[in-house]
């Protein structure tokens, strides 16, 4: 169901057209590229299998992976998707192209399944599946034999009151089973519970919640997502509460589920939660889209425009094995699957995950830009003299998170620089997942002189050096943007000019300006203390010197 054009981070540009694609944050691709498909729905099935497939799907689960050698191949990569079905009570699950199957549980020990709802998938093959109506949760293993994928029941999770969702976590290390954590929105019960899971029997561990609305207590949680970083499981669980229209953050302590904070959100009723490789939170509502959120809540990105009433949004994580030399990882895929009311035009469709940078502009007075980016990239910047389109510098800002960002422009270590002036700052952005899409934007910067301090917002005097000082000695400022002209004198401890040192047009940045202790005329003048006055359009600035012979 989950064909191949789904790749690792390693290629994920497999069923781009090029390279040139404008880079956005939610990204359509097509579901099927070598069967022209860009949505699997209901008239695509009746065309591909002569049925309707599903009734309502609501949620999704890919499990992936990926191979990476040192001859031919090169690199393979297999998925298996799961999507359930709680109207026709089933899940449908397979490759497309190598043949499909649903479970029901009907003339097994297991049982019927009754509404299906969220799903999860662990490092092992592992399969979660919240048995909304039956008050448990089915836990299966996936057997892979050639071309043939099933999924086997291996226990279930009794006891729970209808639980719409489940999570896992690796607790932070990936491919070891010994902190593994399972965490299943008990949405009967307005709680959270929390299991370790095992081979043939999951033990629970901690819960958390109650029927309310302030700390502590939920009404109606119905998805739950594990946090993560790059690197796997961070301890942070996400809950979407219902009935409160809240986004809840708690903490796995290992002795429990602690609560963390909480955030208010108008999206509607959010039925599921995921997390990208790099921590990032997709929150799904049916009447709200699918909104982006940085993993400490802050929104990045808006709803999703023109889908129809999605239920789930999944961001595979896949096992990727290097036969070079022995390594395994657990990476993050660089799109996801969304789960939309299953309809013609509507249904199941490919979503790439890519950036934006939005808002930059220059801090005022330094030389600093602040800027939006709605997912982590590489971000690298040229410095462009807008008066002959020469590139002044470059700089490499390496790995920038989603979220609110600040990028300061220092002067490189090889000595090279710029003048004081205004600049044009070239931005670019590239995925982390695919190199080749990428966000450009520009932005004017004024600019002190490279390793200079930066532009300040009025006239600032750094004094004069040396002091005392015998025969010359130099006054040193530094010029805010925006004045046009300037000069600075001399002047004796009567307030009588003794020597105008410089005037004319100003620019911003740093000043340094040679007295030589002489006066207007060219002759030397006598020991004793001086005023220097700096005048920068309305403002004016003094410091005293002593000239000793």
């Amino acid at each position: 169901m989950f064909r191949t054009t789904l790749t690792s981070t390693l290629l994920l540009a497999a069923t781009l057209a090029g390279g040139g694609l404008r880079a956005a944050t939610f990204e359509p691709q097509p579901f099927l590229a070598d069967g022209g498909v860009d949505v699997l729905d209901r008239q695509v099935t009746r065309q591909l299998v002569d049925r309707d497939l599903f009734s309502a799907p609501w949620a999704t689960v890919v499990l992936g992976r990926v191979d990476v050698y040192a001859t031919f191949p090169y690199l393979e990569s297999r998925y298996f998707q799961v999507v359930s079905d709680p109207g026709w009570n089933r899940l449908v699950y397979g490759e497309m192209g190598q043949g499909l199957k649903a479970w029901d549980g009907a003339g097994t020990a297991f049982g019927p399944l009754a509404g299906p709802r969220g799903l999860a998938a662990d490092d092992a093959g592992r399969v979660y599946v919240a048995d909304t109506e039956n008050d448990r949760v089915v836990v299966f293993r996936t057997v892979t034999e050639f071309d043939r994928i099933d999924l086997v029941p291996l226990y279930e999770i009794p006891g729970l009151q209808r639980p719409h969702d489940v999570a896992w976590s690796d607790g932070g290390t990936p491919f070891d089973a010994s902190d593994d954590a399972l965490y299943v929105a008990n949405t009967g019960a307005s709680e959270v519970v929390r299991f370790t899971p095992g081979t043939d029997a999951a033990t629970e561990t901690a819960r958390l919640g109650g029927l309310g609305s302030g700390v502590g207590a939920f009404a109606g949680p119905l998805a739950v997502v594990a946090g993560r970083t790059a690197d796997g499981a961070d301890g942070t669980v996400y809950v979407a509460d219902a009935h409160t229209g809240r986004l809840v953050t708690l903490r796995d302590t290992g002795s429990g589920l602690a609560w963390g904070g909480e955030l208010r959100h108008d999206q509607g009723t959010v039925t599921a939660l995921s997390c990208d490789h790099f921590g990032n939170v997709y929150a799904t509502a049916p009447t709200g889209g699918v909104v982006k959120y940085t993993a400490g809540l802050k929104s990045v990105a808006g709803a999703l425009p023109a889908v129809h009433r999605p239920r789930g949004f999944h961001v595979p994580q896949v096992t990727v094995t290097d036969h070079r030399d022995g390594s395994r990882r657990r990476a993050g895929e660089g799109r996801g699957v969304l789960v939309e009311q299953w309809d013609s035009g509507s249904g199941l469709r490919v979503l790439g995950l890519g950036v934006e940078i939005a808002r930059p502009a220059q801090v005022p007075g330094r030389s600093a830009v602040d800027l939006f980016l709605t997912d982590c990239a590489d971000l690298t910047a040229e410095l462009v003299d807008p008066a002959d389109g020469r590139v002044v510098t470059t700089f490499d800002l390496g790995r920038v998170a989603a979220g609110q960002a600040r990028l300061d422009l220092a002067a490189p270590a090889d000595g090279t620089g710029w003048e004081a002036g205004r600049y044009e700052l070239a931005l670019r952005a590239a995925s982390t997942y695919d190199a080749a899409r990428t966000a450009v934007a520009n932005v004017s910067v004024e600019l002190a002189r490279a390793g200079d301090p930066d532009l300040p917002r009025n006239l600032s005097v750094l004094g004069n050096s040396p002091n005392p000082f015998n025969p010359t000695t130099t006054i040193s400022f530094l010029m805010p943007p925006g004045v046009r002209d300037y000069e600075v004198n001399v002047y004796d401890l009567r307030g009588q000019l003794v020597r105008r040192l410089a005037d004319g047009p100003a620019t911003p940045g740093r000043h340094d300006v040679l007295w030589d202790g002489r006066n207007e005329d060219g002759g030397p003048v006598g020991s004793g203390v001086y005023l220097y006055r700096v005048v920068a359009g309305d403002e004016k600035a003094s410091g005293k010197m002593i000239l000793v012979k």
